[in-house]
């Protein structure tokens, strides 16, 4: 525990910018979900765009806190 609480003292501002894009990601996919009935491919790019967008700030919020800035 103390690992990851280090971890995020010391990188707050670059975990922030991400879950920033993780926040921005997950709100696309709810407005494509949201939109389905007026325009089905407007609603599927959001969800595809917002679904990338999402597992991309995962994979680099999870690979900031264990390995860090410049691995």
């Amino acid at each position: 525990m103390d690992l990851i609480q280090r971890a995020i003292e010391l990188r707050w501002p670059v975990l922030l910018f991400e879950l920033i894009f993780l926040i921005g990601g997950i709100l696309l996919i709810v407005s494509g979900r949201k939109i389905r009935k007026q325009s089905k491919i407007s609603s599927l790019l959001n969800m595809i765009i917002g679904l990338v967008i999402a597992l991309v700030s995962i994979y680099t919020l999870y690979w900031t806190i264990m390995l860090g800035y410049n691995s």
